[in-house]
Formats: structure tokens, sequence, C-alpha cells
């Protein structure tokens, strides 16, 4: 039970973030080599998931399901966007599912609200993909961190530069991340 609430304040905090963020400048930030925007807004999704969870650490047989901040990159395409990855802990980290934070505003893949012009963004852009989350999993043995692109590794450090000297206000809890 304490997983879920842990998993329900994430999500809140995500939430309270997403009407801040401007998602047409943040895939272009992704995008460009003025990615300062990108590191921003990925370090204050880690910085929710630190307050949540009170680590950036998740040991072996901790959690079931997670979700966790990531960077995300079109293997096709090499464009590059930030989302949330839901991962199974208890199944060493298999992938279950990706909200991309798209110049729309977040689209939940495979999610029953996604209209075509979503698919076909997703379809278009980013799939097949792969993607790197911010915190460390003891359990993961689907994500290949001995392969990160060197863009993708430096928006990844900026998530740990401070990290103790960085505080957040605590948010509300809620229950699910919003569409749009």
């Amino acid at each position: 039970m304490e997983n879920k609430n842990l998993q329900a304040e994430f999500i809140d905090k995500v939430n309270a973030l997403l009407p801040s963020i401007d998602f047409l400048k943040l895939d272009k930030s992704c995008n460009s080599n003025d990615d300062g925007y990108a590191k921003e807004i990925l370090k204050k999704l880690h910085d929710a998931f630190i307050e949540a969870y009170h680590t950036d650490n998740l040991e072996e047989g901790s959690y079931d399901f997670v979700e966790l901040p990531a960077v995300i990159r079109g293997r096709n395409t090499g464009h590059i966007g930030l989302g949330i990855v839901t991962l199974d802990l208890e199944a060493s980290g298999e992938h279950w599912g990706t909200f991309f934070f798209s110049p729309k505003g977040v689209i939940d893949q495979g999610g029953s609200k996604m209209d075509p012009g979503e698919f076909q963004y997703l379809s278009n852009v980013y799939i097949p993909y792969d993607y790197w989350y911010t915190v460390s999993l003891e359990c993961d043995i689907h994500t290949d961190f001995t392969c990160v692109p060197q863009k993708v590794s430096e928006m990844l450090e900026h998530c740990h530069n401070n990290q103790q000297e960085e505080k957040q206000t605590p948010t509300r809890l809620a229950g699910t991340i919003e569409m749009r």
C-alpha cells in the first residue's frame, strides 16, 4: 500500500508541473543545441520523484510498479523527448507504458483517449524508441545504460547536479497523469 501512496504523490507532483510546461518549447529544446529548457524540466520531474520517494535509488524488491521520469529517443528518427515510463520492477523492469511529452501535450501511449493524430505522431516520430530514466534501479535488465547517446547522457547527468541544494514545495495527492 505504501508504494501506491508514493506513486500517487509523484503523479500528483507531475500533474502540478504540467500546466507550467511549454510543450512546443520543450520539444524544440530536446532537439537543439540549446537544451537548457529540456534539462530544467527533466530536473523538475526528477526532483518531484525524489520528493515523493525520498530517494532516486530503488532497490530490488522495494516496489511493484513505478513511474519514472525519462528521456525518450526514436530509434529511426533520433528525435528526443521527455516523458514518464511505467516499469514493473517485479518483472526485472519490464516496460508497461509511456506518457510522451509531445508538442501538443501529454500522450498516453496506448491510452483509451489517444486519437488517430496522436497515434500517427508517435508512429512517425518515436516508434520504435529507447528510453533512459533519471533514477537508479537495481533490477532493470531491459534498459541499456552502456549505450546512451551523448546528448541524452548530458540531460540525465543534469538531474544529479546540486541535488541536495534544491528543494521544492510539496503538493497534494492525486491519482493519474492528465492527458493535457
